[in-house]
């Protein structure tokens, strides 16, 4: 392989597909990122067999080829490179970066035993905003669960039902719900996507972009600009998330969005409890005002924020970082909290939207 590029392209392939590489992986060829030249484009490519990502950028290439370069070493000298025009030359596994007047030389693997990312076959495609399924992202992956004990909860459920498309998540402790129309659509698909791939996505994506999503029943593709993310199903069965969603309520509120995370903020400072042992926040609502009384061995806090409230007086605790992830994705002026007693799922919306909610159980105590 020779090519010539700039070293701003060079950074922006290496920037792209680095976070699919595994560092702890067992097979060495897979903490490597793979340069392969195709028609007036460097393709960069790296995996983890969990999640593919590809992009291309655009180079001169004198002489065609593939190479794999350790991922670290590589992303670290192209980010100390000087802003110049590169030229890359590789003779079997060894490349070497000429710049300016000197060169870098890294010993890389055999390109052959590079895993493919394989395209997939399948005509099911959808097209989608990618500003639209960015905001879905960010409204339900920190709902996804952090161990992985459980796999299916680590990951995103994507449901498309012709011209409606859901991204669900749960930790069983709380679940997070958004939903899209896309116009003309007749696909069907259900698949549990992982959330590395998700944050992928989201980190990504350009809201200016139009996001392809191609699909079969074990995998997915990603296609947004130059960049292709493939990610494999988690396999195992989501719960029937439509079931523990609540249809009424006893007790429904209006409440300023800003007013109550602020509150919920001050509160959680406090919030240790040295029994349980969790983030609890507790909230007495009454006569239309939610008090906040927060104590611990360092301290006190009282707070009271006026609400609408329609229906019955209420006790309710949760975990405070619960309460804190949901407001910071909610924005509308005002949410709406609606449940049915102390120890009844509490359901939290944005006002005039019905397209998302987010479920969190209350505390036992």
């Amino acid at each position: 392989m020779k090519i010539l590029c700039k070293k701003e392209n060079l950074l922006a392939g290496v920037n792209t597909v680095q976070r699919a590489v595994s560092p702890k992986n067992t097979l060495p060829i897979l903490q490597g990122i793979k340069l392969k030249t195709d028609g007036e484009n460097l393709w960069f490519e790296a995996t983890d067999l969990e999640i593919g990502i590809r992009c291309k950028v655009p180079v001169n290439i004198q002489e065609g080829g593939q190479l794999v370069l350790p991922a670290r070493l590589f992303s670290e000298i192209t980010r100390k490179l000087p802003d110049s025009d590169l030229q890359i030359e590789s003779i079997d596994h060894n490349v070497k970066l000429i710049y300016e007047n000197s060169n870098f030389a890294i010993n890389g693997f055999d390109p052959e035993e590079f895993p493919e990312i394989t395209e997939i076959s399948s005509t099911d495609i959808i097209e989608i905003p990618a500003a639209v399924f960015k905001n879905m992202i960010r409204q339900t992956i920190f709902a996804c669960a952090v161990e992985e004990t459980r796999p299916v909860f680590t990951g995103i459920l994507l449901q498309i039902e012709k011209e409606d498309i859901y991204l669900v998540s749960t930790d069983t402790h709380r679940l997070a719900y958004s939903k899209a129309v896309i116009r003309g659509n007749d696909k069907e698909f259900k698949g549990i996507i992982p959330s590395k791939t998700m944050q992928e996505i989201y980190r990504l994506l350009d809201d200016n972009e139009i996001l392809t999503i191609k699909f079969s029943p074990s995998k997915v593709i990603f296609h947004f600009g130059t960049v292709q993310i493939l990610t494999r199903l988690i396999e195992g069965q989501f719960p029937s998330y439509k079931q523990v969603i609540p249809q009424s309520c006893t007790t429904k509120l209006f409440i300023h969005t800003r007013r109550f995370m602020d509150t919920v903020e001050r509160a959680s400072l406090l919030s240790k409890d040295n029994y349980l042992k969790t983030n609890t926040v507790r909230f007495q609502i009454e006569d239309a005002l939610i008090q906040i009384n927060q104590f611990s061995e360092m301290g006190k806090i009282s707070e009271q924020i006026e609400i609408e409230q329609d229906g019955e007086d209420v006790a309710i605790s949760f975990n405070a970082k619960y309460i804190l992830d949901l407001l910071k994705v909610i924005d509308t002026e005002h949410i709406i909290m609606e449940t049915s007693g102390s120890f009844s799922p509490c359901i939290f919306r944005p006002e005039n939207d019905q397209n998302y909610l987010c479920l969190v159980l209350p505390l036992r105590n």
